[in-house]
Order: structure tokens, then C-alpha cells, then sequence
């Protein structure tokens, strides 16, 4: 009978004592905590309890019974005694007041069938009016008796396996809480699984019943969710039964498209049934996951009696358990139950004897095989069932100790049921919704036939899956049966059908392979032609790098010094500077032959060369020599230095005998030659500079390879043509080392060389040396003179070497030192020390060299240069001095003739240029003749008349000044002015003579004779525009002048003028015309000779200046001022 209503109603007082306790004692939940979390005000601040007597709360149950297939997941004989269990939780962990609360109990039975469930809920509903209403999560069922319930306004709890996603999602089924965890949280997890393995292809494969259509939601879940929100595709999806050829044919299909298949099935038998098939169709390895969905959490074995999965559960046995748990070994089980610390061997017999017990009293067959069973165990789901009681007992709670009057409110109790607490089936998270959370747990088969736990997956506070390992786990030990324990993929590398396998090295690479040695054979043959090739070129590099410094003895032509004709000496160079002693050019020339670097004693060893048109120094040394690498190296070293304070290395030649060691050869000779001369006076900037010079080659040999000079004298101090100090016989030790010092050269070699018999000198003893040449510079002379020591060269030697405290060395005169900077005579005395080690170091040398002339560079071309530079000032001062009273002169003569000749024209004269005529195609002359002139002149002495036109011509010379205009010349009273010529301003000519007319005009009453005060002098002026000839005239007195029918043509318009008039011709009106300032009256017709009749013009004024000729009726002019 599917719908049976219990024949025992229950009304059930909870006061202690009145019922017999067959529960276990109440240890699982923790009272603070769940206060904290639920919000749960303390005893101390509720409100009072509003009603006076106990109230009753109906809860209505919906629960299978008598079905098979849901016996062992939410029957009624193995789960409804849950509801005891929890409500003797709550009672003992004091969240019920016993005194205050009374429950009914209203138990329907319905096989999860939608239409008697619908049926039997409204039942419930209206006849027995239940306050809450608790059902088993039924899929289909579940989503009808959540509408039912929402529109009567009852709160729901659903518990069992899993609930809807319209559940979830709806926003009008607010009544509904579950302690049952939804379709799309499983969806969800094993999305997150995939993308956490990074899996991009999945297949997926579900089982589905009238009775367990779970898995189709969960498929359609998952679908929707990979496809939207994942990069991950589903290649397959197919529905299986269970029948052998359905999941054959499945797996067949998938083989060819994936290697992750996602499996949905709800019983064990059926889940075993698959992976048996797969692993009799070979897709039981290392290639494929299956991902095991787990609905009602019986993978975990919480119960030692509890079945595994690979073991067989039916009667019958196939003998097959061991090639399961094979198959199995390469599943991932997802699983949602967890541990917790609740011992469930007592849990489940409390549930099979409360079933006995008050308020069931279940004497059918099953209930009492159940507590007579050992074994027994209890429904999948009766731990949620305990739970889902608790969480409406603490929701009950918080309502009364909150909001008592709404202790039935379907809002109010659905809002204090989101909290957490833990439960008997783990750690019970209800979200905004008061749907429960998913807690699953990632689970692997291992080697050991055991089941483990390696990653969590729940959701963050964002409500999104994440999956977390555990600590003491790693992803590895998932792939324990996989090669080198990695994550397989989720597309072979073989590809699907197998085909497309990776070759061997040999069968991928052969080509490559062959032609890598060939390859390699070419390459080291040709490394061993390259080698040779090599080779041979270091060899011709080797000896054209020796060419650099090897040199033929037969391109060496002897010659003799005196035949050389040298550059200017010093003495030629003071004598143009005047300030150096002519002594100097008399030591030098008499000294020129000497200059090769030793005396005359050893002149044998030195002779000079005529090599590539120059003159060069070969030093000899006897025998012959083997030139190693070592040598050539040396050799080549030596003839790249140029630097500026060493002599030139040129090269070295062999012959049978000996080697000559080649130098360039430096034209003033050497310093020891300078100091035999007895120059006299040198300026001490001379010697400092001398010193400085020295200095700098001794410091650049030091830090060179060549390490010191080890032989230096004065003698090897060299002058060139600029005076400057070249140290040379530097270097070279392979043939020094067998040359013994000649005794001068011992007279400039420190003691301890002397002692040791040291052939090549050290750094130290380059100090020493460099002491005893700077005495010979101060002291003008040789180091040793003869005329103070009377000793032979021997015996001064000796004393040297005898001399253990240094007191014996040359001395330097008292007149230089009192003379000369102290610093330097300092600086000499430690150089010389006896002591090597407290000799100073040459870089110190050359600082203290700088101090002593105040950090001042020191150069002898900048010396030789400032002495000239000093004459050439002088000189240039002179010079300048000349060139500007020349100029002045070249100014004044320059005024004088741009007076006579237009300043291009004499330009051009000056330049030596002949001036040819040049035609003007536009230009203007002006004609003026003072009236009256003769009769003035027959007043006046002659002497008169010319201081007269002189003042005239005076004045109207300065106001042509003011206008681009040329005075040609005057002849008499007659004056001459020109525009537009000799250089050309387009149409400006015509205005330039009118305004300068109207300007004589102006102010020719203001001009007075001082001999005639009362006498009014008066003008006529002509003005005419046409083209013109000009060019000079003549060489003696040249004279620039017009030829031209317009010269003539305005000395007509000035004798046919009137006095105080500007008579203009018609051509002169027409330019004057364009420009609109000039006030010009029509004369009309005048007979001009050689012309005619010609219209004429009168030019009045220019109305910018103010000034306006006025013509009266007697031809008499007056001007005014407006």
C-alpha cells in the first residue's frame, strides 16, 4: 500500500520524565558555538514568553516505506527514529524548553510518486494542519510539494538525496529549507574538478530511472554550466540503462572522442556493472578517469559492514570482485560524505531500537529484524534526517527567543535556518537560500585496495567551487598507477583512434639525423681546412706584422752627419723671438754630428742612415741573435709606441756580424751635448719643462710592458725639432742584457745596479738616473765636472759604489738654488736616495714637478709659442696701430670721391674695373638757374659771388641728402640732381626730385646774402622723366655724366619756367600722377624750342608738408605757410 496515514497519532508532552529516554546521551552539539552562530540571544535578554500556556507545533512527515529501491536510502524502518535522535540533541543541549513545547507527529507514506505525494502533502495540509512540513528530497515530488507548500504558507525542510535546481533558483519558493544538497552544487564540483586538472575535453555518461532521475539533472546541469562558463567541451554525452549493449555502445563512442568520462549512476550494482564493462573493453588503464558521482553516500566505509563498490552485492556471485577493483583503481570518486567525530556504530543502534521505542512502536517484521540484526545499518540519508530536526529545533529557537509571535512564520523560520552547526552527516552550511552547501570530497582507490581522501571541493565566499588539496596530500598520489605518477591527459598522444602515435627518434629524426652527420663530417673537414687555411694566414699575418719592424739591411745607406741640412735651431728661433741666448744656436750647430745618442768614443756603435728618404740612427750590436716569439712580440710592441716624450722605433736589421737597432733620428741632438756647449742663461721654465718631459716617458715606460729604460742617460734624452725631450735606447733586453755599460753610462747608474752588475736597470734605478740629469739641468753642465772633482770617471764609480749612505753625489750650485724653486732641488734629493724603496714613484714625481709651477701644464712648444706669442702681440699692436690711421686716411679719400662719383661707380673704379656707359630706362632730372643771376652779379665782387653759390649749394647739398638722389654737377648758377641713377628704385625717382624741388623752395627765403641783406633770391626749376645714358667720362678728373634728349628736355622746362616755379614736363606729370599727395596745375601749352608745342604742368606743393607755391597774375612767386 503506497499511501498509508499511521494509525498512532503522537501527541508528545516534552517534560522530563514523561517519556522513557531510549536515546544515547546528547554529545554532538556544541551550545556556544551554535548560539554564536545562529545568533541566539542568551536566557538574559529574550523577550518573555508570550503565551500562557505550552504551545504545540504540528510537523507533518512525508517519508517511503515498503519500497525497496528506497529502503536502504530513506526508508522508513531504517531512517524516521532519526527524528528522536535529534530532537533528544536539541532537548539535552537545553535549545527546547520542554515546559513551553509541545510536537505532533503526522506521518504520511509516499514512494516518491508525484501524483499520490501531491495528494497526500495537501492532505496534511488541510485536514491535519501541520506548522512544518518535512519531506524526503524526491526530485519531481520535492519540486511539486515545495509549490504546494509556499502557496499554503508552510515552512518545508527537505532532507534526503539531492534537490532540484528550479528549487534553488526560484525566487518564489521562500518556505523551502534543505538540508539536501542541490543538483547544481554536484555540477558545479565537478566542473571545478575539470578545470583544476586543466582538462578541456570531457564525456559524460548518466543513468536515469522513474525512480532515480538525479542523474539527468545533474547532466543537464553540467552541460549548461561547461558550456557557458568553462573553455571545456563536452564531446560526448549519452544515456545509458543497464543492459550491457547500452553501455557498450556508449563506451565504444567515447573511446574514439575522450579520455575523461564523467559517470552519473545511481546504485552501486550498476556502477560496478560499468566499470567491469570497461574494463573487459580495455579502457580500464592509465589513459582514462572516470569521475564517479556518488549519490548516496555509500562509497565512504564509516560501517566495517559496509559494501565497496567493486564488491559483488547480489546473490549470485561472478567471481569478478578482483577485476573491479582493477577497474576502479582508475575512478575518482566524488563523495559528499565527510568524517566527523560521531560514532555512528551507536547512531545506527539507536535508530533500529527507536524504532521500538515510544513514539513509534513499530512491531512489523522489519523493524524488529532490524533490532535483532547486528549488522544493521542505518539508511543513507537518516543522518540528514536527524540533522534537518536539529536545524528547525535551533530556528525554533532563535524565533521564540527573538520573534516568538512568528514561531510558524514560513519567512521567519526560513531566515533563522541559514547558519551553520556540525551535524551527524558532517558540517551542515545552509547559504542565503537555506540550501545546505556541498562539501565533496575527492577519493581514490590505492595500491592497497584502500580508499582515501585527497582534495575538498566547497565554495569560497563568493559562492564559487574551489578545490583545495590536503595538507598531507599531494595530486601524485591520485596517479599512483600511472607512468611517472602524472596527470593523464585528456587527449592521447597517440590521438583517440591510436593512429597518430609519436615515432621513435630514429623513424622521426632519420633524415635529420643523416644529414646532422653529414653535417658534422662537413663541418669538421672543413674546421680542418679552415685550421689549415689559418694557418697559413697567422704565418703571412706573422710575417707581415714582422715586416712592421724587420728591416733589410740593403735599403739602410750609410751617410755622414755633416752632409744633413737641418732645420732651424734655437738660437735662428730666439733671434726672430728675441728672447732666447744666441749661444744656444751656436751649441747646437757645433754639436749637430754628436746628436745620435752617445759620444764620440762610441760613435762606432751609432751611425747614421739613409732609410725611406729620411734620416734614421742605427745602434749596433755585435753578433747575431735568434728572434723568438716572445722577441717578435717585444719587437712589435716597440714599433707601435708613438708617443710624443719617446723616440720612434723604427726597426731592426740583421747582418752576419751584428743587428742594428734603428731609431728616428731627432735634429737637435741630445741633451748632454746641449749641457757640453755651456750655454749660459736658460730660463728655469726651460728646465722644468725639460724635466717634465723626461718625466712623462720615464712614466709611460714603467707602465708599459717594457717595465723601465734601465740604461737612461742624458745622452739618451733627445731633442726634436719642437725641443722636446725623446727618450730613446729603451727597450730591447734580449740584446742589452749581453752589452756591458760603457763607464758614462755607470756614472748615471744607480749603486745597487752598480753592486749587482744589473744589465737592465729597474724602475728604481730610472729614478736615480732621471736625479742625476735634473742636477745637470739645474747646474747647466755635465753630472761629474771636472773642473770641481778631479777623480777619473773610475774612481768617482767606486765612490758610488762605496758610498752605503748616499753622501756622495753630484752637487747642486747655490746660485741656481737660491735662484730656483726649492721644491725642485727637494724633489731631486729623494730621487737619488740610497734607499731604492724610499726613492719616489715617478707619478709622484711628475705631481710634484706640477706643484712646483703652480699646476701649470708644462709643455716646451706652449714655452717656445708664448715667447712668439708675446713678439706678435707686440707686433700686432704696432700693425694695428699703423692700419687704423690708414684707414682714417682710406675714409677721408674715400668721402672725397663718393663727393665726385657715385659710391658704385667708384667701387667699380677702385676695384680696377672699367665702368662701362649704361642706358637708364626711367629716370628723373632736375634743372634749377638762380634768377637774375647776372645782374646779381654785377653787384657784387667775384669773391663774393663764389662764397655766395658755396652757401647756396651748401645748403641744397644737405637736403639731396635726405632723398635718393645724385647731384651731377653745377655749372655756374646752373645746378644739376639726377634720380634713379646710378642705381635704380623703380618708380620712386619722380617723387624723390619733386619733393626735393619742393624742399629747395621751402627754404629759399630762409637763405640771405650777407652782402645784399633786403635781396629775395628766387629760383626756376625744371623737372622732366625720361630714359638716360650715364658713364664715366675721361681718366684725368673723371667726371660721371648724363647724355640724353631728357637732360636737354628739363633744361627746357627750367628756361621756359617762370621765377619761383617748378615747371614739369607732361611725361613728368603722368609719374607724378600715380602717387595722390602732389598738387599739380596744367600750364597749357608752351613752344619749347627744338620741341613744339608741349602741354606743361606746374608742381605747387605736397600736402603732407604743408608748404604750396602760389602763382599769381604777375609771375611773381610767394610761399606760405598754412
Amino acid at each position: 500500500m503506497l499511501l498509508q496515514i499511521l494509525p498512532l497519532t503522537v501527541l508528545f508532552y516534552l517534560t522530563t520524565g514523561q517519556q522513557k529516554n531510549t536515546t544515547l546521551p546528547a554529545t554532538l552539539l556544541n551550545t556556544t558555538k551554535i548560539m554564536k552562530n545562529f545568533n541566539i540571544p542568551p536566557y538574559s535578554k529574550r523577550p518573555p514568553f508570550p503565551f500562557n500556556e505550552s504551545i504545540t507545533i504540528n510537523i507533518g512527515f512525508l517519508i517511503p516505506k515498503d519500497d525497496v529501491e528506497f529502503e536502504d536510502t530513506v526508508g522508513y524502518h531504517k531512517t524516521a527514529s532519526a527524528i528522536m535522535i535529534g530532537l533528544n540533541e536539541l532537548i539535552h543541549a537545553g535549545f527546547i524548553d520542554t515546559t513551553k513545547i509541545n510536537f505532533k507527529f503526522f506521518f504520511r507514506f509516499s514512494n516518491c510518486s508525484v501524483l499520490q505525494g501531491t495528494k497526500t502533502t495537501i492532505e496534511l495540509l488541510q485536514n491535519d494542519n501541520v506548522d512544518v512540513f518535512f519531506s524526503v528530497a524526491c526530485q519531481e515530488l520535492s519540486d511539486f510539494v515545495s509549490v504546494i507548500a509556499a502557496s499554503y504558507g508552510t515552512p518545508l525542510y527537505l532532507w534526503g538525496p539531492t534537490v532540484s535546481t528550479y528549487i534553488v533558483d526560484s525566487n518564489q519558493l521562500r518556505s523551502v529549507i534543505s538540508t539536501s544538497i542541490s543538483t547544481e552544487d554536484y555540477s558545479n564540483s565537478i566542473r571545478c574538478l575539470v578545470d583544476y586538472f586543466n582538462w578541456t575535453k570531457i564525456a559524460i555518461v548518466y543513468m536515469t530511472t522513474s525512480t532515480h532521475p538525479v542523474c539527468g539533472y545533474i547532466q543537464s546541469n553540467l552541460v549548461n554550466t561547461v558550456l557557458t562558463t568553462t573553455k571545456t567541451v563536452v564531446v560526448y554525452s549519452g544515456q545509458i540503462n543497464t543492459s550491457t549493449s547500452s553501455i557498450v555502445e556508449n563506451l565504444s563512442a567515447i573511446s574514439k572522442v575522450a579520455r575523461i568520462v564523467i559517470v552519473c549512476i545511481p546504485l552501486n550494482e550498476w556502477k560496478r556493472k560499468f566499470m567491469l564493462t570497461a574494463y573487459d573493453l580495455g579502457m580500464a588503464n592509465e589513459e582514462y578517469v572516470y569521475l564517479l558521482m556518488d549519490l548516496n553516500d555509500t562509497v565512504i566505509e564509516n560501517i566495517a559492514e559496509t559494501i565497496p563498490l567493486w564488491k559483488n552485492s547480489n546473490e549470485l556471485e561472478d567471481k569478478r570482485d578482483n577485476d573491479a577493483l582493477e577497474a576502479f583503481k582508475f575512478t575518482l570518486l566524488i563523495d559528499k560524505t565527510a568524517e566527523n567525530n560521531v560514532d555512528m556504530e551507536k547512531f545506527a543502534k539507536n535508530i533500529s531500537q527507536g524504532m521500538l521505542d515510544y513514539p513509534f512502536y513499530c512491531n512489523e517484521t522489519a523493524c524488529l529484524k532490524n533490532a535483532n540484526d547486528p549488522n544493521f545499518h542505518y539508511s543513507t540519508y537518516a543522518p540528514y534526517l536527524a540533522d534537518t530536526m536539529i536545524l528547525f529545533g535551533l530556528a525554533l529557537n532563535r524565533t521564540l527567543s527573538t520573534t516568538p509571535l512568528l514561531y510558524t512564520d514560513q519567512y521567519t523560520l526560513k531566515n533563522n535556518s541559514a547558519y551553520s552547526f556540525d551535524g551527524f552527516s558532517g558540517n551542515v552550511v545552509l547559504d542565503n537560500n537555506t540550501v545546505r552547501y556541498g562539501y565533496f570530497f575527492v577519493k581514490y582507490i590505492g595500491n592497497d585496495s584502500k580508499i582515501y581522501t585527497n582534495m575538498i571541493i566547497t565554495k569560497n565566499e563568493n559562492k564559487t567551487y574551489y578545490v583545495n588539496e590536503y595538507e598531507t596530500s599531494t595530486e601524485n598520489e591520485i596517479w599512483w598507477n600511472r607512468k611517472n605518477s602524472a596527470r593523464p591527459l585528456d587527449t592521447p598522444i597517440c590521438s583517440f583512434l591510436g593512429n597518430k602515435c609519436p615515432k621513435t627518434f630514429w623513424e622521426e629524426y632519420y633524415i635529420i639525423i643523416i644529414i646532422v652527420v653529414i653535417t658534422f663530417i662537413s663541418i669538421f673537414i672543413f674546421t680542418i681546412i679552415v685550421i689549415i687555411l689559418f694557418q697559413g694566414y697567422r704565418i703571412r699575418q706573422q710575417h707581415q706584422l714582422d715586416m712592421l719592424w724587420l728591416i733589410n739591411y740593403t735599403e739602410l745607406k750609410s751617410i755622414k752627419i755633416q752632409e744633413r741640412i737641418y732645420g732651424k735651431s734655437i738660437a735662428s728661433i730666439n733671434e726672430s723671438q728675441r728672447t732666447l741666448n744666441k749661444d744656444i744656436e751656436n751649441s747646437t750647430h757645433k754639436n749637430n754630428n754628436n746628436g745620435l745618442c752617445l759620444n764620440e768614443k762610441e760613435n762606432r756603435r751609432h751611425i747614421a742612415y739613409r732609410y725611406n728618404d729620411e734620416t734614421v740612427v742605427g745602434e749596433r750590436f755585435p753578433g747575431s741573435v735568434i728572434i723568438t716569439t716572445i722577441e717578435r712580440n717585444h719587437l712589435r710592441m716597440l714599433r707601435n709606441i708613438d708617443y710624443e716624450c719617446l723616440n720612434k722605433f723604427l726597426g731592426l736589421a740583421e747582418t752576419p756580424t751584428y743587428v742594428i737597432v734603428v731609431w728616428k733620428f731627432c735634429v737637435r741632438g741630445n741633451l748632454k751635448d746641449l749641457l757640453k756647449s755651456k750655454i749660459g742663461e736658460i730660463d728655469p721654465y726651460f728646465v722644468v719643462a725639460l724635466m717634465n718631459d723626461i718625466s712623462n716617458g720615464i712614466q709611460y715606460l714603467h707602465s708599459s710592458k717594457i717595465n723601465c729604460h734601465g740604461r737612461l742617460t742624458s745622452s739618451c734624452c733627445l731633442l726634436d725639432s719642437n725641443y722636446q725631450i725623446k727618450l730613446s735606447n729603451f727597450g730591447l733586453p734580449f740584446l742589452r742584457k749581453f752589452v756591458k755599460r760603457s763607464y758614462e753610462e755607470q756614472l748615471y747608474t744607480a749603486p745597487e745596479l752598480l753592486r749587482n752588475q744589473n744589465l737592465l736597470g729597474t724602475k728604481e734605478g730610472d729614478i736615480y738616473s732621471f736625479a742625476i740629469i735634473s742636477s745637470e739641468l739645474l747646474n747647466k753642465s755635465l753630472e761629474w765636472p771636472e773642473d770641481e772633482i778631479s777623480h777619473t770617471k773610475t774612481d768617482i764609480i767606486m765612490k758610488i759604489k762605496n758610498s752605503r749612505r748616499g753622501t756622495f753625489r753630484p752637487i747642486i750650485s747655490y746660485e741656481i738654488k737660491e735662484r730656483w724653486v726649492g721644491e725642485v732641488i727637494n724633489i731631486i734629493k729623494d730621487c737619488w736616495n740610497e734607499d731604492p724603496l724610499k726613492r719616489k714613484k715617478i707619478e709622484i714625481v711628475i705631481k710634484m714637478i706640477k706643484k712646483s709651477m703652480n699646476n701649470k701644464k708644462i709643455s716646451m712648444m706652449d714655452y717656445m709659442f708664448n715667447k712668439m706669442e708675446n713678439y706678435a702681440s707686440h707686433l700686432e699692436a704696432e700693425v694695428m696701430g699703423r692700419t687704423k690711421e690708414l684707414m682714417e686716411e682710406k675714409k677721408k679719400s674715400d668721402i672725397l670721391l663718393y663727393r665726385m662719383i657715385p659710391k658704385s661707380v667708384a667701387d667699380e673704379l677702385k676695384s680696377g674695373r672699367t665702368v662701362a656707359p649704361e642706358y637708364f630706362e626711367s629716370a628723373t632730372v632736375f634743372f634749377s638757374d638762380v634768377v637774375n643771376f647776372t645782374n646779381l652779379c654785377a653787384q657784387c665782387t667775384p669773391l663774393q659771388v663764389v662764397n655766395f653759390l658755396n652757401q647756396l649749394y651748401s645748403q641744397f647739398d644737405e637736403i639731396i641728402e635726405k632723398f635718393d638722389a645724385y647731384k651731377v654737377e653745377t655749372i655756374g648758377d646752373a645746378y644739376l640732381v639726377v634720380s634713379g641713377i646710378p642705381i635704380r628704385n623703380g618708380n620712386k625717382h619722380g617723387e624723390m626730385i619733386a619733393n626735393m624741388s619742393l624742399e629747395f623752395m621751402k627754404t629759399l627765403p630762409l637763405f640771405k646774402l650777407s652782402f645784399l641783406p633786403d635781396y629775395k633770391l628766387n629760383l626756376r626749376i625744371g623737372l622732366h622723366t625720361g630714359p638716360v645714358v650715364a658713364g664715366v667720362v675721361g681718366l684725368q678728373m673723371p667726371r660721371y655724366c648724363l647724355f640724353g634728349d631728357t637732360v636737354n628736355t628739363a633744361s627746357r622746362m627750367e628756361s621756359n619756367g617762370m621765377p619761383g616755379c617748378i615747371h614739369i614736363s607732361s611725361e613728368m606729370y603722368e609719374l607724378l600722377s600715380q602717387f595722390d599727395n602732389f598738387k599739380i596745375e596744367c600750364r597749357g601749352e608752351v613752344m619749347i624750342k627744338g620741341k613744339g608745342l608741349l602741354i606743361t604742368y606746374w608742381l605747387l606743393g605736397n600736402i603732407n608738408n604743408n608748404f604750396e607755391i602760389k602763382i599769381n597774375d604777375s609771375n611773381t612767386v610767394n610761399s606760405n605757410d598754412k
